[in-house]
């Protein structure tokens, strides 16, 4: 291939592990983190001979597995469409675009609850018309198994992990992660975050104000049985843990990362002879404008005064409910879980 691994992680996503306070606390910091995913997929196919040079690739996205695809595709000269929605920033889908992918948005607000379904339902008209290739990021096993390399980086400098915390929304990340490093930590366990309205953990579609995390359709690189515990944070839980990882680290991420940090400092504080390791899979240049503008904030109704600062436990998936939770899943399958008879709250 004209392109390897190595030069695309080089140019576009380098990755390094970054100590933080406490001292038992690391990041895995990624800047582009879903070009490990996109590279596989399509490299992938191109050996194996499920993609040609004449294939056009389709993907449903609103974030950076759609960017780093745009990368990806690019350097191996593959026309690429994109269905997304009003989550893609003018900013991102301008770059998409110079990339030369083409970008097709769903008429729907970034909280609608059947966004996804929308685009996907877009998506497969587009493939009926075109005959176009979808690279799957939420099915293609390609995704998860792309994280091989970012875990032996992440052992080889933090060394042994107790605790492995990720932000959840295709699964890729969290469960490739959690593979590769259970090779040699079997008893790691591992953190889910999801978000309220997300039916990756139990609880039913809804409005979804913090994107990067979460799903209306429940992925098949999600791998329940691979989950100790599970959390579920608001937006602005969410958004003011990204300013306070900036404050304390200087590292200005999105809030995906933020709420990575929140809850591995929460481990991390508490369980003082576990390594904690937090996965950061995004920068804030997408949010500059929302996010880090305290304008939007205030506009929007986002305080820090509002936000929740601990989690509160609870006893089934249908009982988190706003600000933070956090359940014991116990590494049990989504039919188990959710067939436990519910104690009250």
């Amino acid at each position: 291939m004209a392109h390897t691994l190595s030069d695309t992680i080089d140019a576009h996503a380098p990755l390094k592990i970054v100590s933080l306070r406490p001292e038992n606390l690391a990041a895995i910091d990624f800047r582009v983190m879903k070009v490990f995913p996109a590279f596989n997929i399509i490299e992938s196919g191109l050996r194996d001979g499920t993609i040609s040079s004449n294939t056009t690739i389709v993907e449903t996205s609103s974030g950076t597995m759609a960017l780093a695809l745009a990368i990806v595709c690019m350097q191996f000269s593959l026309r690429l469409h994109i269905f997304g929605d009003r989550a893609i920033e003018p900013a991102l889908k301008r770059t998409i675009e110079e990339l030369g992918a083409e970008v097709h948005l769903v008429e729907a607000t970034a909280s609608d609850a059947n966004v996804q379904q929308l685009r996907k339902t877009a998506l497969l008209d587009f493939m009926d018309r075109t005959g176009a290739t979808w690279s799957r990021q939420y099915d293609n096993l390609g995704n998860h198994l792309s994280y091989a390399r970012p875990a032996e980086q992440a052992i080889r400098h933090f060394g042994k992990i107790d605790i492995l915390v990720a932000t959840v929304g295709s699964g890729g990340s969290s469960c490739g992660l959690a593979r590769y490093c259970r090779a040699f930590f079997p008893e790691m366990k591992l953190i889910g975050i999801d978000t309220f309205g997300s039916v990756l953990f139990g609880q039913p579609a809804g409005r979804r104000d913090l994107r990067g995390l979460g799903n209306s359709i429940l992925p098949g690189n999600l791998f329940h049985e691979a989950f100790d515990e599970i959390h579920w944070l608001g937006a602005n839980e969410a958004y003011q843990a990204a300013h306070q990882l900036h404050r304390e680290t200087s590292l200005r991420r999105g809030p995906t990362s933020g709420a990575a940090y929140l809850v591995a400092k929460w481990y991390a504080e508490r369980f003082t002879k576990s390594k904690v390791l937090a996965v950061f899979p995004d920068d804030s240049n997408r949010y500059e404008h929302n996010v880090y503008d305290p304008t939007w904030m205030r506009a929007n109704g986002y305080q820090a005064a509002l936000a929740a600062t601990e989690p509160v436990l609870v006893h089934h998936p249908l009982h988190a409910d706003s600000g933070w939770c956090r359940f014991n899943w116990s590494r049990r399958s989504l039919t188990e879980v959710m067939d436990d008879q519910p104690a009250p709250n």
